[in-house]
C-alpha cells in the first residue's frame, strides 16, 4: 500500500486552483483553440521517435509545423484526424470505458498526484522525473499484462518525456500535464489487449498507442475537462489524508 504524502507549503499554493477553470462549460471554447494547436505538437513528438517527420521551425511558446507530415503513416492518420473524428479501431480502446467509470484505486491517485506535482514543476527535467514514475504504476492496473507492458518501457518513458516537454514548454499548456495519467492509462489498456490478442510488443507499437491515446484526449476539450476534474478530486483526496484544505 502506498503512504504518498504532498508537501507542505510550495504545492498547497496550489490545490484546486485549476479546479472551477476546468469545470465550467464556458471554458471549453476557450479550452478547444488551444488544444488544436497543442494535440498535434504532442503527436509529432512522438512520432519522431518512431522516425517521423521534421520540425521545420520553433520559436518560444509557439510551434509551427509547415507541410505534410513524413514519417510514420500511423502517426500522420492520426494527424489528419485532429479536429475531428480521429476514425480508430473501435476494439483499441476497450479498456477505456472501464477506467473511466471504476473508482480509483491507490496507484491511480498516485499517478494524479505525480502528474499534478509535474505540472507545477518549474523545470522540464523535474517534470519529466515525475512522468517517468507514472508508467510503471499504469502497467500495474492490468495485472496479466505488466510483465508485457514492461518490456516496452523504455519506449514509453521516450514518448511521454516528448510529452512532457511539449507541455511544459508553454505555461499555457503546463496543467495539461495533469491529462497524462488517463493517456497512459489508455495506451496500456491498448497495449494489453494486443497482448491478449497474441500480438507481440514492440517500440512501434508502443509508441503509436501511445500517440494514439495523445490524440484521443488532446482532442477532445469536453474529456480533457473532465480529467481535470478527477485530477482535483485526487489532490482533496490525497489532501484530505493529510489534513490538508481543498475548497469544493
Amino acid at each position: 500500500m502506498f503512504e504518498y504524502e504532498l508537501e507542505t507549503g510550495h504545492d498547497r499554493e496550489y490545490e484546486c486552483e485549476f479546479a472551477n477553470e476546468y469545470e465550467s462549460e464556458e471554458f471549453f471554447p476557450l479550452l478547444a483553440p488551444l488544444l488544436s494547436s497543442v494535440a498535434p505538437m504532442a503527436v509529432k513528438a512522438i512520432g519522431r521517435l518512431i522516425g517521423g517527420g521534421r520540425r521545420r521551425r520553433q520559436r518560444e511558446f509557439e510551434f509551427e509545423y509547415e507541410g505534410e507530415y513524413e514519417g510514420d503513416p500511423f502517426i500522420g492518420d492520426l494527424l489528419q484526424g485532429l479536429g475531428g473524428a480521429l476514425g480508430l479501431g473501435e476494439g483499441e480502446y476497450e479498456y477505456e470505458s472501464e477506467f473511466e467509470s471504476a473508482p480509483m484505486t491507490e496507484y491511480e491517485v498516485v499517478m494524479e498526484n505525480l502528474a499534478y506535482k509535474a505540472a507545477h514543476s518549474e523545470s522540464e527535467a523535474e517534470a519529466e522525473a515525475f512522468l517517468g514514475a507514472l508508467i510503471p504504476l499504469a502497467a500495474r492496473l492490468i495485472p496479466q499484462a505488466a510483465k508485457a507492458v514492461t518490456s516496452v518501457t523504455p519506449s514509453l518513458i521516450q514518448g511521454v518525456a516528448k510529452v512532457g516537454q511539449t507541455l511544459h514548454k508553454n505555461p499555457k499548456t503546463r496543467q495539461l500535464l495533469q491529462t497524462v495519467p488517463q493517456i497512459l492509462k489508455g495506451t496500456v489498456g491498448t497495449l494489453a489487449n494486443q497482448v491478449a490478442q497474441g500480438k507481440p510488443l514492440s517500440k512501434t507499437t508502443a509508441l503509436r498507442a501511445l500517440a494514439g491515446h495523445t490524440a484521443k484526449v488532446l482532442n477532445n476539450p469536453k474529456k480533457v475537462a473532465q480529467v481535470m476534474k478527477k485530477s482535483h478530486r485526487a489532490q482533496h483526496k490525497l489532501m484530505s489524508k493529510t489534513n490538508g484544505k481543498c475548497r469544493p
